[in-house]
Formats: C-alpha cells, structure tokens, sequence
C-alpha cells in the first residue's frame, strides 16, 4: 500500500485517508461523551546558545503535534520559542480552552530546571548568569497548570520531556532534573524521568530522530482502547528496560475519570481532519510554488541589477580615461606658455586632477558597496530558498506520519468495546491467568513482559512490579519533596524475620478497646511472609494469602509496589472459607495523601490510602489506611461498614502501639 501512495499526488493520500475513515465510522461506536472537546499545546526548544543546544526537541514536538492530531487534537505548535511566545501561548489557549470542560495536553521538550522546589521551562532566548534570572526568564510549570486549571478543563496532561543537565553557566546551585510535583485535581503529569535526575535527549546523534522518553510515548499514544495509566506505565517500562534502569519516567496523577487517547473507534482518523490536512498542505504547496517562482524571478532582477552596475562602472572609467588625455593635451599646449602664467596654470590642472581622482575614488566605493549589497541580499535569498526546503522536508515528514498512521490503522481490526466493568474484569481473570504462569519466574525480561501486557491497575500488576524490582533494581529512586522524610522513599523489603507490631483495636462507635494483637513474622521464605500465628500468611506487599477464616486467590487487599500519590488498583480475589464455602471479594484503592500521624508507637510520616471493598450486594466497606514504606503493615487504619442505606453495622480503628523491626 506505501508503495501505492508513493506513487500518487499528495492529494490522493488524503483522499484514501479520508475514505479509510468514513470506513470506520460505519462501523457501530458508543456515543461520545459531552464537551468531548480536545486541545493541546505542543513547545519544542532546542536552538539555545552553545553548549546548551539539543538535538531532539523539535523533533520530538512535530512528532507529537502529528500524532495528537490523529487523536482528535486542536493543536497548536511553537518551535524554539522564547519567554514571551511561550507565556503568549499558554495565555491564549487558557483564553480558548475557558467553558469547554475540554481535555488539554501540555507537551514540552526542551531544558528545564528546577530552583527552590519549583521546576522552571527555559525558552531558547534565557540567559541565566545566576539563581536570580530563573523565575524572571524562564516558565514555571506551576503558572501552567494553574492557567489550564483555571479554564476548568475536565482533565488536564502535562508532559515533560525536560530533564535534561543543566548547562547553562552561573546556577551550579541549581539542583539536577526536576522536582516532585503532586498532580492537582483533574491533572495528569508526566515526566521523563524521575524527580531529580536527568533523562538522556536521545539515542540518535545526528538531530534526526526523537528523544528516548518521546520515542516509547508516540509508541504507546497510538494504542487502542489503553488507559492514559496503562500508556504511560508502558513508557516507562520500555526506557527502564532500554536503559537497564538508570532513566525511569514518573507520573502523578489525580484523575477522577477514566480517559484514553485512542479508543479504537472514536480517534482513530477524523474525516474533517483530514479533509483539513489535504486542504492546508494544497494551500502551502502553492504558496510554496509562489514564494519559489518570487525568489527565481527576484534572482533574475538582482543578477540584471549586477551586470548594468558593472556596465555603468566600466563606461565612467572609460569617460575618466578620456578626460584625462584631454587633461594631458591641455597640459602639454600650457607647457608652451611662458612664465607665471604657465606655472599657474599647470598647479590649477593639477588640482583639478587631485579633484577628479578623489572623485573616482569616491565612485569606485560607491561601486563595491552596491556590489556587496546585491551580494548580501542574494545570499538572504539563497537562506529564504533553503528555508523553505527545509519546511518542506518537515511538510513531507509529516505527510509520511499520517500515511503510516492511515496504514496502522487500515491494518487494525474494529475493536469491541466494553463496558468499564467488563473490561475491569476481563483484565483481572487474564492477569491472573498469565500471572500463574510467570510468579515464579527470575527472568527480568518474562516480568517486562508482563508488565507490558498488564501494565497497572490490579493487585496483581503490584506484584508483578514488586517482583521486578527485586530481580532487576531500579538505579534511580525519585528525589524527595519539600519537608519529606527519607522513609517515603524507602524501597527495600517491607517484612523481615523478627519484625513485630502491636495495635491496639478500637470500638469507634463505642470508643471502647475491643482488644490488643501482634503480628510477628517468623518466616519470609520464597516470597511468602509467614507469622507467628500459623493460619495467617501474606505477600512481600502486605497482600492477604490466607488468614483464620479461609485462603485468598489471588492474594488480596495489598500494598502498592511503589507509594504515589493519586495511584489506584484493584483487587479481586476468590476466598475460599475453612467451611468449605466460597465468596468473591473485591476492593478499590487510591492513595490520596500524604500525612504526619502520631500513634502510640511513635510519629510517621505516611501514604494515606483509602479503599472500598464490596462485602456482599448491600454491604460495603469503607477502609482508610497510612502507611509507613518501611513496613507492611499500616500505621493506622480505619474501618466502616454499613449496608446500602447508609446504616454503620461496623466501624473500628487499629493503631501501632509498639514496634520491633530494623530498618536502613
């Protein structure tokens, strides 16, 4: 088929583009949902002075710009831009974006810096001598979340691909990468590599390619029916493995909706879309053909202008000439005149011939100087003419973009859409299912895989995700936030031989102690963690293996394998009872915060987690959990259970009232 497209006008392409895609918008599709507006502003800097230029940037923004497109995307694109065409653009499309409840992208490449908590974009015209020019020339990424959160969007993606060195002389204080920032509600943010380190501008050398981190996202943005979760776990999956873990891309995120770049029907290629990409490609085609046919035509007139100057510079030597002879004859004839007089005379012609002389000398100057400037002026026309080849290489570049993106999609079949629910349990019986297959495995590489087929979202993807980290350690741990205890980012094991915690259990409604327990662990072999009390067994992350009412399968109720921030899973489990029944249990979690808490134990800092888990049909479980990265398990927790009518039939608290575990 690429052979085929070669072969015809520009025009044909699109004209079989947009014929593809009235194609599948016959095939059946849910409706779409309201305000289904999409925006994106797309910034790539690479033009800075010196040792600071990039290679990637603009590449990666036009590859990005394209691909949104595709997706359904208004898009506007700004290409080595300075502090005033960035603030400007982020102006206007907050202006544009107010009302919509639209979805907005935010795509930058390019440097960036972070400077007393705070990460700063820097536009090509920067010069930053010290500390003190960053906020004044630069753009803070807090301004621009703040403006697209002011247009009340309905939700929000911010994507970096700015953590590059700093090389920009002065500001050696400085820190490295970017720091951690917590997505604000509705925001989605994305960074190329984790908060303070730095991510590498690409693997191809020569300015032609995109950056790494880019590389994997155009891969993945163009995946059917993917959660913006899953999108991006695949990312960083792919740098991690691609890097062998020294550059991990970190996201935060607090959606509360659900959203997918490509649903497999809905944005895939739009009619209108397309139609208006044949229609502006003609437009710059011809206004090519124009501005080329002006350039030629100018030429013309500039080498006519050269060769008549050069002309009339060799008629007014020939005139200086011949008035000189004449000047010579006279001289001779004075010559025969006697005395003063002849003296006189011949000092008068002499001035008279300085004078000309001087006059020539003055004519020749003008002569070079007009000489230089129609020569100047051509080689401004000759840059014009190389411009524009060089916009046209980007024209066809992204000609061929969308001729692979019609391909790819010609060659996908219709996806079948489910329901949220159906597809939550679809993925979670073939997680399981392939889990089985693979816990056991040491293999890195079987784990990737994995992970990239079940990227997130489940108990089990945690696991998977814990079990990698142990097989494959990762060589960069995101730099902590502003006041955080180094405890946060805590990654070692969470369960060791000897580790014992005492809670104390609380009567809520009565505000009576119902009892005091320990868990002691004896026992952490072959991933399973064993206690004191034979019945009860648990994961590496705190996840229900079995207990003294039954067994869980999968394991149930855990932790996740890395504390963030608006990180949500699912759990489902089958437990089978001790009396030989059986019951399927479910549990959403999201971390939502983070939280100093005093206990009887002592002062943590911890994630706090809150979870639903459904008892039954009319019973449901509130669950609230903080928990210290150093142990599996909580610090605190709370539990409420009350039926569909909001009746309470339960509600405890436990607290740590003492603690026996050594931790680095």
């Amino acid at each position: 088929m690429n052979r085929a497209i070669r072969s015809r006008h520009p025009g044909d392409v699109f004209a079989r583009a947009i014929a593809l895609a009235l194609a599948l918008l016959a095939f059946p599709a849910p409706a779409n949902a309201p305000l289904d507006l999409r925006y994106a502003l797309v910034i790539g800097n690479a033009a800075y002075p010196g040792a600071a230029k990039l290679l990637n940037p603009l590449n990666d923004a036009v590859a990005i710009a394209t691909t949104l497109r595709g997706l359904g995307f208004e898009v506007v694109e700004l290409k080595d831009a300075d502090r005033l065409q960035m603030t400007n653009a982020v102006d206007n499309m907050t202006e544009q974006l107010k009302g919509k409840q639209a979805t907005a992208v935010f795509y930058y490449a390019g440097h960036g810096l972070q400077l007393n908590w705070r990460n700063y974009m820097v536009p090509i015209d920067a010069k930053l001598n010290r500390e003190a020019d960053v906020p004044k020339q630069t753009v803070e990424l807090g301004s621009v979340v703040e403006s697209f959160k002011k247009a009340g969007n309905r939700v929000n993606i911010m994507i970096l691909d700015a953590c590059r060195d700093n090389p920009f002389k002065g500001t050696a204080a400085i820190s490295k990468g970017l720091a951690q920032f917590n997505a604000p509600a509705g925001t989605f943010l994305a960074y190329a590599t984790a908060p303070g380190e730095v991510a590498a501008d690409g693997d191809v050398g020569d300015g032609k390619g995109n950056g790494l981190y880019t590389q994997f996202l155009l891969q993945e943005l163009q995946s059917p029916a993917a959660r913006i979760e899953d999108v991006f776990i695949r990312v960083r999956l792919g740098v991690r493995k691609k890097t062998n873990g020294r550059q991990i891309p970190w996201e935060s995120t607090s959606l509360e909706e659900p959203f997918f770049f490509n649903d497999g029907i809905k944005f895939t290629f739009k009619p209108e879309y397309l139609a208006r990409v044949a229609a502006e490609a003609d437009a710059k085609q011809q206004r090519r053909r124009t501005e080329e046919a002006k350039a030629r035509e100018r030429e013309l007139q500039l080498a006519a202008e050269q060769v008549a100057e050069r002309e009339r510079q060799a008629a007014a030597v020939k005139d200086e000439a011949r008035q000189l002879l004449a000047d010579e004859a006279r001289a001779k004839e004075i010559q025969r005149l006697a005395g003063e007089e002849r003296a006189r005379a011949q000092e008068r012609l002499a001035q008279e011939v300085r004078a000309r002389e001087q006059v020539g000398l003055a004519a020749e100057a003008r002569a070079r100087e007009t000489e230089l400037s129609l020569a100047l002026e051509r080689a401004s026309a000759r840059e014009a003419q190389a411009a524009r080849e060089r916009e046209r290489d980007t024209e066809r570049a992204r000609i061929a973009e969308i001729e692979r993106l019609v391909a790819q999609t010609e060659a996908s079949p219709p996806v079948v859409r489910l329901s949220p629910e159906q597809a939550r349990d679809q993925e979670l019986k073939s997680a399981k299912n392939d889990w089985d297959k693979v816990k056991s495995s040491s293999d890195p590489d079987v784990l990737y895989a994995f992970l990239a087929k079940h990227p997130g979202g489940t108990e089990i993807a945690e696991m998977a995700q814990h079990r990698l980290d142990q097989l494959s350690k990762p060589l960069v741990i995101p730099a902590l936030g502003e006041g955080q205890s180094a405890s946060l980012a805590y990654r070692g094991r969470r369960f060791n031989v000897g580790d014992e915690f005492q809670y104390v259990q609380i009567d809520v409604l009565t505000n009576l102690v119902d009892r005091t327990f320990w868990r002691k662990v004896t026992s952490t072999d072959k991933g399973v963690v064993q206690l004191q009390d034979p019945q009860f067994s648990y994961t590496a992350l705190g996840a229900l293996v079995a207990d003294d009412r039954g067994t869980y399968d999968p394991p149930f109720a855990g932790q996740p394998a890395v504390f963030q921030v608006g990180k949500k899973w699912a759990s489902r489990t089958r437990q089978s009872m001790r009396d030989g029944r059986n019951f399927e249990l479910s549990m959403d979690s999201k971390v939502v915060a983070l939280e100093t808490i005093t206990v009887p134990a002592g002062t943590f800092q911890t994630y706090v987690v809150e979870a639903v888990q459904y008892v039954s049909d009319d019973t449901v479980q509130q669950r609230k959990f903080w928990y210290d990265p150093r142990y599996g398990f909580p610090i605190r927790s709370e539990i409420t259970q009350h039926n569909r009518s909001r009746q309470i039939l339960r509600s405890e608290r436990r607290e740590l009232i003492a603690l026996r575990a050594q931790r680095d």
